[in-house]
């Protein structure tokens, strides 16, 4: 008789109840990735703890060009020559933000020519409270800026 080499089979329903037993155990105790979101918010912070450009955009959004709120992005030419491209909606579609509606994002940095390559710094703005985040990796994390910008 030729020899077998098969593992043998849990008896049938074994497998049930552990899938049974692991979705309890995985709704009774959530991941932190799970539970938190993909992404972090982190907690708020103050204008001065961020990088110096971030201030610097900051005051070049609200003083120079009044935080502009459009449905496509904008290249806004700087009195230096620069350009800064914002205003565009943010549709917040992960939920990293409140819920609310009127989001709109802004560069952090300018760049020497329109259409030229975007850097990952953003700064996303809800119209309504005038509250600002700010993200140095394009949106994979979040702090907000107390008191705005």
């Amino acid at each position: 008789m030729p020899t077998s080499h098969r593992r043998p089979r849990p008896p049938r329903g074994r497998s049930a109840v552990t899938a049974l037993m692991l979705a309890l155990a995985m709704a009774a105790f959530p991941s932190s990735a799970s539970a938190a979101g993909t992404r972090a918010v982190d907690p708020p912070s103050q204008l001065t703890a961020l990088p110096a450009q971030v201030a610097r955009a900051c005051g070049l959004w609200h003083d120079q060009l009044d935080w502009p709120a459009t449905v496509r992005p904008v290249d806004y030419r700087l009195s230096d020559g620069r350009y800064l491209r914002g205003g565009n909606e943010y549709d917040n579609r992960d939920g990293d933000l409140p819920a609310a509606t009127g989001y709109h994002e802004y560069d952090v940095n300018p760049r020497p020519a329109p259409n030229t390559r975007r850097d990952a710094e953003r700064l996303v703005r809800e119209v309504a409270t005038g509250q600002v985040w700010y993200s140095a990796d394009h949106y994979a994390d979040f702090t907000e800026i107390l008191g705005g910008c």
